[in-house]
């Protein structure tokens, strides 16, 4: 059984996409499946089937990288990899 995001994305294509950016890392984590954490910032983002990635990942990633384009991370992280 594949897992997904609440708004459908697999779980492993967006942890596969979230360990290609420089000084995150991803962990499995005790409430959810997998919490990416970077370094110098104190807030982590958890990953799971209950994680609607527009509202929780996307913002996340743009606040701990230079990423600016919300639709160009949704789709780096549908994909599992960066352009």
């Amino acid at each position: 059984m594949t897992r997904k995001t609440r708004d459908g994305l697999k779980l492993r294509k967006i942890v596969c996409a979230l360990e290609q950016l420089a000084g995150v890392v991803v962990r499995h984590g005790s409430n959810h499946p997998y919490v990416a954490f970077r370094s110098g910032y104190s807030v982590p983002c958890p990953v799971a089937t209950s994680t609607d990635v527009r509202k929780m990942v996307v913002p996340w990633v743009k606040h701990v990288t230079d990423y600016s384009n919300s639709r160009e991370i949704y789709r780096a992280l549908s994909a599992g990899r960066w352009e």
